[in-house]
């Protein structure tokens, strides 16, 4: 009210912005985003891949509501949807790629559902006899759906592609990652295991190999089973300590072999290679979680679990530990 009344006056009030209306400072304005590792790239921006010949921009996650037709969508779980365009950079018509993603969330990089509902189309058959085409300049939008456990709202989410083509996949891959909607971003959304001496040459469940860095852990019974074998799972987790992405890494091919008893009797083997469940490259420091299961005599003793992790026929790591209740 001085200020108008002085204004009225004929005197000019002194130019001050009122104590609630100040501009920030340039330091204030700057949201503090997650730094990521070298060659990792934050949802919505765009690569381009195939020698110059395409563009992906893969946009950030948004939360949706399932409807009654989703079909890939646990009970449960969080819905949320992307976009990704497609740019045609070349003069002539392309096939479409096929980018057929792997998505992980969380710090364990355990994998995330991927669906399908109205609206949400998912990722079109591209290795096709008629696949989509897309003209010079043009571009290629289609939406995913990606959803994670209840719990799992503000955790990155990892998404990592490698395009195939009709002659297979080729040698470009890229690694994106924001977080999931509904909540905060987690701060700690980063995997920092402390791996146990190399004097131990058997490691307990949940301890951490060094190199490469691995650990099993949650080896637990599933069920009764049919007939007379009773089930069980366990998780493999692989870390990709490597800073930057020059190198993409590919952890979850490999193979295990699990023995159960004091007398090390075997239980299952488990294959690594092509095929193998979850297979994608794992980003630079960031980890990929694999769940394997088994099944064991009923009534066979299995207090104790052996597991041996090889790669190429050789044994890099082994865990044992009690089954988990």
């Amino acid at each position: 009210m001085a200020g108008l009344v002085a204004g009225c006056a004929g005197v000019p009030p002194a130019k001050q912005r009122p104590a609630g209306d100040s501009k920030p400072k340039a330091s204030q304005k700057q949201k503090v985003k997650r730094e990521l590792p070298e060659g990792m790239h934050q949802l919505g921006e765009g690569v381009t891949t195939e020698e110059g010949a395409w563009r992906l921009t893969p946009s950030a996650l948004s939360q949706v509501t399932p409807t009654s037709r989703a079909k890939g969508l646990p009970r449960g779980w969080r819905a949320a949807k992307m976009t990704w365009t497609l740019t045609n950079k070349t003069g002539e018509v392309q096939q479409l790629l096929d980018v057929s993603p792997t998505v992980r969330y969380g710090a364990m990089g355990r994998p995330a559902a991927v669906f399908t509902d109205t609206g949400i189309e998912g990722i079109p058959d591209a290795i096709s006899d008629d696949p989509p085409r897309v003209k010079p300049g043009g571009a290629y939008t289609l939406t995913v759906g990606v959803a994670v456990p209840a719990d799992a709202a503000g955790e990155p989410v990892t998404i990592t592609t490698r395009p195939s083509t009709l002659y297979g996949d080729t040698g470009d891959v890229a690694f994106f990652e924001g977080p999931f909607p509904g909540a905060a971003a987690r701060k700690d959304s980063v995997l920092h295991p402390r791996p146990a001496p190399d004097t131990r040459k058997t490691l307990a469940f949940g301890q951490w190999k060094a190199d490469p860095q691995m650990t099993v852990d949650h080896v637990r019974q599933e069920g009764a089973g049919a007939g007379d074998r009773a089930t069980f799972s366990g998780e493999l987790t692989v870390r990709n300590d490597a800073t930057v992405a020059d190198l993409p890494y590919t952890p979850m091919k490999k193979s295990l072999r699990v023995y159960y008893g004091d007398e090390l009797k075997e239980a299952a083997l488990i294959p690594g290679g092509a095929g193998a469940a979850d297979t994608g490259f794992i980003a630079p420091q960031r980890a990929a979680t694999h769940t394997f299961h088994f099944s064991l005599p009923k009534g066979a003793k299995a207090e104790s679990v052996t597991v041996e992790v090889t790669d190429l026929g050789n044994a890099e790591a082994t865990f044992e530990g009690k089954v988990a209740d």
